[in-house]
Parts: C-alpha cells; structure tokens; sequence
C-alpha cells in the first residue's frame, strides 16, 4: 500500500463520498481539514483506499483487493502512532477478509449511530440554568485551549492539525472551575456541517451533570448556526446511550467495526 501526499488526498474522494455512516472521520482528512493520512492499493487510479485520523481509520473501495486489505491489517497492527485504532470497512464484503487478518489481535465490535431528533432536545430548554454553582460554561478558542490542563484537548489528541485550525472549522464548550476546565464537548470531526461529537470530564468532577451541559451549549449552538450534531458510540457504553437519548439523539443502525488496542 501507498501513501498520498495531502495535495492528492482528493483522488480517493469518490470512494467515501457515499458511506451510509460514518462519513465525517474519512472525509474531514480528505478535504483537509483534518489531520490524518491516506493511503491507496494504486496512487494513480485507486479503487481501495484507508483513511487514518489517530487511530480512527476507514476502509473503502474494492473489497476484492485482498492484497490490500491484507497490507491495511498488518499496518494497523504494527503501527504505533496511537495507542489503538477503530476501523470501519466499506462495504461490507471486506469483513471476510479482515476477520482472517486480525484473528486474535483486534476485536470486532458494534457502534451505535444515531440521528438527532431537534424536538426531543427542545424539552431540554432552560439548561443552562442548572450551571452548578462555582462553574462557568464558556467557549473554546485558541488562547483557552492552549491552557486545558485536566482533561485532554482536541489539538492534543490530535484529531485537529493545529489549535488554529480547530477554531477555524470545530467548535468547542467547556466548563470551568476555579480557572480550571474540567469538562468539554468538541467537535472530533468535522465535514459538510456536520460535526461528530467527543465529550470529556475531569474524573474529580463527574457525575455533576457537566457533561450534559457542555453538550447542550455544543448543540444549541450548531441549532443556531444551521450545523448537524452527530453521535455515535460502543452498544455497550450504557452511559453514553443514556446521555444521547436525553440529548434528543435516536439510535438509527448499529456499525459493525475493528478494534485494536496497544498492548
């Protein structure tokens, strides 16, 4: 398998154009907007391609190409530019092939998708009122970013090329306490409007409601500014399918995926 040069990155823009879910991960690297490699079975004409964005990866194109898939998995499994990788594979047909390939080494696990439901969110109206004394709700920019200490940030993870460019095309809330921000809804993706969300919390301030109410300031404000909130996470990550479903999110299709973790 090859690697593109980012200025390429558009040759392999056919075969995601239309993934069913999913799609901000693979696309947002593509257009450049966020950080992450790509690479193909043919750089010329590429019928096979992997996007790889920290870990979150997608595989696309000809599921025939058994030789490619069989290079992907071998790079997964060896790389060790982040301390796990989550593949998703398009179209089904790779499954087969990929199952042979990792055997033992990655798990294959389910994802939830879902849709937002913007009447089931409206019953939240007046959230911003439970704001627990002491805290404070305020917008992620440049300059705040470069001070999260407690929770990782999105540049830090990076899923974003710089600070400067998440201001310019993310969208981030957090909460603050005693100059410390100690919980904060992100964008980890974004593509077309659509901005996939990440939620983190300092562990010392859980089960405050913080991470409610960093949502819900994500949310309202892509409501305001015409932009899609998009949610997905493990079937078995009961917390999070609790907080979607409050959040006015509705669980559409599971996802069967790859999961690898470093050892």
């Amino acid at each position: 398998m090859l690697e593109l040069k980012p200025s390429e990155f558009n040759r392999v823009a056919a075969l995601f154009e239309n993934l069913p879910y999913g799609a901000s991960i693979p696309n947002s690297v593509i257009a450049g907007v966020g950080h992450g490699r790509v690479f193909v079975n043919d750089p010329a004409q590429p019928t096979a391609a992997l996007v790889y964005n920290h870990g979150a990866c997608t595989l696309a194109g000809a599921a025939d190409d058994i030789d490619f898939a069989e290079q992907v998995g071998r790079w997964l499994l060896e790389y060790y530019g982040s301390d796990y990788f989550i593949l998703y594979a398009y179209p089904g047909e790779w499954d087969s092939a990929l199952d042979s390939i990792f055997g033992s080494a990655a798990k294959k696990r389910r994802r939830l998708d879902f849709d937002f439901n913007r009447p089931r969110f409206a019953r939240l109206e007046g959230w911003e009122n439970d704001v627990p004394p002491g805290y404070e709700l305020r917008r992620i920019d440049e300059r705040l970013m470069q001070q999260i200490r407690d929770v990782a940030n999105p540049y830090s993870r990076s899923y974003w090329k710089s600070a400067a460019d998440f201001e310019q095309h993310g969208l981030g809330f957090c909460a603050v306490y005693q100059d410390s921000i100690v919980s904060m809804c992100y964008t980890a993706f974004a593509w077309h409007g659509h901005h996939d969300i990440d939620i983190l919390t300092a562990d010392s301030h859980q089960h405050k409601g913080l991470g409610t109410l960093v949502a819900c300031a994500f949310i309202d404000h892509c409501l305001r500014h015409g932009l899609v909130p998009n949610w997905d996470c493990w079937t078995n990550n009961r917390p999070s399918v609790a907080l979607a479903e409050k959040l006015g999110f509705e669980a559409r299709v599971e996802v069967s995926t790859y999961h690898g973790v470093r050892r």
